[in-house]
């Protein structure tokens, strides 16, 4: 990266700093819509049996990640990692901008789906100038604060969120992206230099891949209330599945593919994106179980559901930091392994939740779970990085990415098609002018998140198995700080 007048090692060491500062706004977009739900829900008019159709306003953004990710990816590798990064935030600020002014519910859908490819695509860029940036000896603990800043963004979502909406509604969550994500866009741009590489884009592998994400989430995504035909969503999928097979027998024909069909030989790497895509899968359940929880069951508001997400929010970063360290020295497979059973044990405590809740039940298992959601951050981006060269580092953290929104995106179906589901044939049941309707529909609400939640437990479990076939990766005793850019 020439064709800058600052000095090299200070040059990296502010476009890192800025960089990490971009992801934090992100990320912290991300979580806030957890806590915005419920006045976005009542501001656009969507009533109790259109509740379903709330989660396009997390599964339009999942897609839009899911969209962008890989094109971003290698649009960043052939233009450069530093441009394209300001590019992602002036994006993401432009989908800001048309969600704060959205009328309804379908502009709201499409305008998350936009703001999501900028704000989809500032992870995996920002690993992959991490691993251009920092010496291969300290690249662990740098992915470690990129994830931690990630984390860090995640954590005050929820609250911050909640606070905006409380004091000048939830369009304001919006509007102040812009002053913050702005100087951050100029301030990359101008430190990129000329870093652009020779390549081109595979637009028809980003069309058929973008056919086949969005095939999937309709077929993934049902009203609980009148599920349409099995034959209808097996045809869907069949087409996702269809279209998938297209899209990777082109790839393997493609001069200049988005994705190399032969990275998926390497075991590491298909170990870390299973594994990616599982913790997403976990992770969402968390950050979309929880606040619910709180809002539903214990019928506190949405900045009480915030507040209370917070106490694995903010374990999170600091698991983040933890797993950098710890994977230099005991490994990768053992550090991310560690951190899917510590998430487990969080779910298994959260079983114990109902409708009157301890300050130490409340805390205790989301502290456990969010530190081990931290945990394995840091040792899947080494995983993969360290078997890629250096002109494809983005495009391959871009897949891992994708990985867990992957999970994610399923997850958020699960929740809102299967869980729904089973919580309405449950409350069905009560009869309405019943003394006890009330403390069977509460009933019904708890032994549903139960469900849910060792489900979870489940899915964490074989994450931990899958973690075994990480390898050990590169190791670094020398416990220098990742900022030590020599």
């Amino acid at each position: 990266m020439s064709g800058t007048a600052v000095p090299t090692e200070r040059r990296a060491r502010a476009l890192i700093a800025w960089v990490a500062l971009g992801v934090f706004v992100a990320a912290d977009d991300q979580t806030s819509i957890v806590t915005l739900l419920p006045s976005i829900i009542s501001d656009i008019g969507l009533t109790v049996d259109d509740f379903y159709r709330s989660s396009w306003i997390v599964n339009g953004y999942l897609l839009g990640y899911l969209v962008a990710l890989p094109i971003v990816g290698r649009v960043a590798d052939v233009y450069g990692h530093a441009r394209v990064f300001a590019a992602c935030i002036a994006c993401f600020m432009l989908g800001s901008a048309l969600v704060a002014v959205s009328p309804g519910y379908t502009w709201l859908v499409l305008a998350r789906s936009l703001q999501a490819v900028g704000g989809g695509g500032v992870v995996p860029v920002a690993m992959a100038i991490v691993a251009s940036e920092v010496p291969a000896g300290k690249r662990l603990l740098g992915l470690g604060a990129i994830a931690a800043a990630s984390e860090g963004g995640a954590l005050l979502g929820p609250l911050w969120g909640g606070v905006i909406t409380e004091l000048a509604g939830w369009r304001w969550v919006f509007w102040v992206n812009l002053p913050m994500a702005a100087p951050i866009g100029y301030v990359i741009w101008r430190l990129a230099g000329d870093e652009r590489q020779r390549g081109r884009i595979d637009w028809p592998g980003a069309a058929l891949l973008g056919v086949a994400l969005a095939v999937l989430t309709g077929a993934l995504v049902d009203d609980p209330n009148d599920p349409r035909p099995l034959l209808t969503t097996a045809g869907l999928l069949g087409v996702a599945a269809a279209v998938a097979v297209v899209f990777w027998w082109h790839e393997a024909r493609t001069p200049e593919p988005m994705v190399r069909p032969r990275m998926f030989a390497v075991r590491e790497i298909v170990a870390a994106n299973l594994a990616s895509m599982l913790v997403g899968g976990g992770l969402i359940v968390a950050l979309i179980g929880v606040p619910l929880f709180v809002n539903l069951v214990l019928v506190e508001s949405p900045l009480d559901g915030g507040v209370t997400l917070m106490r694995l929010t903010a374990a999170v970063p600091l698991g983040a930091i933890a797993g950098g360290w710890l994977g230099s020295r005991l490994g990768l497979r053992l550090t991310a392994g560690l951190g899917m059973l510590f998430a487990a044990a969080g779910f298994v405590g959260l079983q114990a939740w109902d409708a009157t809740l301890s300050e130490a039940l409340r805390s205790g298992p989301q502290i456990v779970g969010g530190f081990g959601f931290g945990l394995v951050i840091a040792p899947l981006g080494a995983a993969v990085l360290q078997h890629v060269p250096e002109d494809t580092r983005a495009t391959a953290s871009a897949w891992l990415t994708l990985s867990r929104v992957t999970g994610m995106l399923i997850g958020t179906a699960m929740l809102t098609s299967t869980g729904l589901g089973r919580f309405y044939a449950r409350a069905s049941q009560a009869d309405f002018g019943s003394p006890d309707f009330e403390r069977l529909v509460l009933d019904a609400q708890v032994t549903t998140f139960r469900e849910v939640f060792i489900a979870a437990v489940v899915v964490m479990l074989l994450a931990a198995v899958v973690s075994w076939w990480l390898g050990r990766g590169e190791r670094d005793g020398s416990g220098e700080p990742w900022w030590t850019l020599t």
